[in-house]
């Protein structure tokens, strides 16, 4: 496991420690206090700057592939909510048939690990990364009341998602490029393709959707 990583046995300096490390972004089992949990994460992460990381090329490129294998598993279940929450109607159908498609990233990322060696995924644990904006779209969506708001902190929400994955596979791919693997790079730019073309769509969609909610708000239709 990777300095940094997340580990299910901790979350805060509450916790009694014996080995791992804090979940970032979710509540301990032990109800500390905030900040607990803050103080934990510093600590830890001064310590992981003084260990010393000795990592080659192909185990970066596998502990990459395996996050974005973690990542977009647990993006099928979140696009999925997140169309169960929108008002709009395209909105429902864009992020629900982006579901659909992300399943099938989540095969492509199988058929890519298995060519670098790689029996499973991963380690089960979402990164770091994606669950902060995970935990950002709920918390959003549950301020928020006025329906087009709503759909529009969707929208956003689902745009940071995607844009950190076409970060991710644009490295994936890279990667992949140089160390000679030409079939798992074709792979990943089949995927990077199409999350560009779901940002895409997402931003289309919101257009209409903006005016909806500026409309209806009393400061700008005066």
């Amino acid at each position: 496991m990777f300095p940094g990583s997340t580990d299910t046995n901790y979350s805060c300096t509450a916790c009694e420690v014996e080995s791992g490390r804090p979940q970032w972004n979710r509540a301990c089992s032990c109800k500390a206090v905030p900040e607990d949990v803050t103080e934990f994460r510093f600590t830890t992460l001064r310590e992981v700057k003084t260990q010393e990381l000795t990592v080659t090329y192909e185990q970066f490129m596998i502990k990459d592939l395996q996050d974005l294998y973690e990542s977009e598993t647990e993006q099928v279940r979140q696009l999925t909510r997140l169309a169960s929450q929108a008002n709009n109607g395209a909105l429902q159908t864009a992020l629900q048939e982006h579901a659909d498609e992300t399943q099938q990233q989540v095969t492509r990322l199988e058929q890519i690990l298995e060519m670098v060696g790689e029996t499973h995924g991963g380690d089960g644990q979402v990164p770091p990364g994606m669950l902060g904006l995970i935990g950002e779209a709920d918390l959003k969506a549950l301020q928020i009341q006025h329906p087009a708001l709503r759909d529009l902190a969707l929208i956003a929400a689902a745009q940071k998602m995607e844009h950190y994955e076409i970060a991710c596979y644009g490295t994936a791919r890279a990667m992949a490029r140089t160390a000679g693997l030409d079939e798992a790079a074709r792979l990943l730019q089949t995927t990077l393709n199409e999350e560009e073309a779901a940002d895409k769509r997402l931003t289309e969609i919101a257009l209409p959707i903006h005016k909806e909610a500026a409309q209806a708000d009393p400061a700008l239709t005066r």
